[in-house]
C-alpha cells in the first residue's frame, strides 16, 4: 500500500499572513510622515497589527509540512515539538471521539486512537512533546468532564495528572511521561480512546482520514495473520 502524506492544515495561508503584514507595516511607516495626529494613531495601530500578523505567519510556517503520514506498517504524527510513530498491530481502533448521552452526542474535534498498551509510545515520546499535548488536549478533557458532571461542580483535581504511572508490564514512569499516560487513561475511561490528534492537523475531512486509516489498520491486521 502506498504512503499517504497529509499536509498540516495549520500551515495554510502562512505566506499570505506574512506578505499582508509586511505590506501593512510599510504602509503604516509611510503615513507616519503625514502631519496629522489621527494618522499617526492609525499608523501605530497598523504597525502593531502587522507585528501580530507576522508572528502568526511565521508560527504557521514553522509547523511541520505534513501533520500525519499513513504508511503500510505504521502511522506517523508530526508536531513542531516532536512526533510519534505507532505500528498498526499496536492499535485497536481509530475513530472520532464524542461524548454525551443517547442521541445527544458532541464531537470533541479530535481523531481518537485506542492502543493495546502504552509502553512503546511512552518509550518514544519526548517530555517536551508531552507537555504541549497535555496543554492542547485540555479542551477535550474539559468537554468530557462537563458531560460527567453537568452541574459544573466536579472537583478540580480531575484536571491534574499524577506524575507516577505503572504500565501493564510493570514498568514505572515519572514526570511528564507519567502525566501524559494518566491523561490517556482518563480519556479512555471517558471516551474509549487513549491518544488524541487535533483535527486541525488534517487538511481533509476527519471522516476521510478515519476511513483511510481503518483500511490500513485492517490491512496491517491481515498481514500479521
Amino acid at each position: 500500500m502506498e504512503t499517504i502524506k497529509i499536509p498540516q492544515a495549520s500551515r495554510r495561508h502562512a505566506r499570505t499572513f506574512i506578505g499582508l503584514s509586511a505590506l501593512i507595516a510599510l504602509s503604516s511607516i509611510a503615513i507616519l510622515y503625514l502631519p496629522n495626529a489621527m494618522v499617526s494613531l492609525v499608523a501605530s495601530f497598523g504597525i502593531i497589527l502587522a507585528y501580530i500578523g507576522m508572528r502568526v505567519g511565521f508560527s504557521k510556517l514553522h509547523q511541520p509540512r505534513y501533520g500525519l503520514v499513513i504508511c503500510h506498517d505504521h502511522l506517523q504524527f508530526h508536531h513542531r515539538y516532536g512526533g510519534w510513530a505507532i505500528v498498526w498491530k499496536q492499535i485497536q481502533r481509530i475513530g472520532i471521539p464524542s461524548v454525551g448521552r443517547g442521541f445527544e452526542r458532541r464531537d470533541l474535534g479530535y481523531i481518537g486512537i485506542r492502543l493495546n498498551d502504552y509502553t512503546h509510545l511512552l518509550d518514544t515520546l519526548s517530555p517536551r512533546l508531552c507537555a504541549h499535548l497535555l496543554t492542547e488536549q485540555r479542551a477535550a478533557l474539559l468537554v468530557a468532564l462537563r458531560q460527567d458532571c453537568p452541574s459544573g461542580t466536579c472537583p478540580s483535581d480531575h484536571l491534574l495528572e499524577d506524575d507516577y504511572f505503572t504500565d501493564t508490564k510493570g514498568r514505572c514512569y515519572h514526570g511528564l511521561l507519567a502525566m501524559f499516560a494518566n491523561r490517556m487513561s482518563k480519556l479512555r475511561d471517558m471516551t474509549g480512546y487513549d491518544l488524541f490528534i487535533d483535527q486541525d492537523a488534517l487538511s481533509n475531512h476527519p471522516e476521510h482520514f478515519v476511513s483511510l486509516a481503518r483500511q490500513y489498520l485492517l490491512a496491517g491486521m491481515r498481514a500479521d495473520l
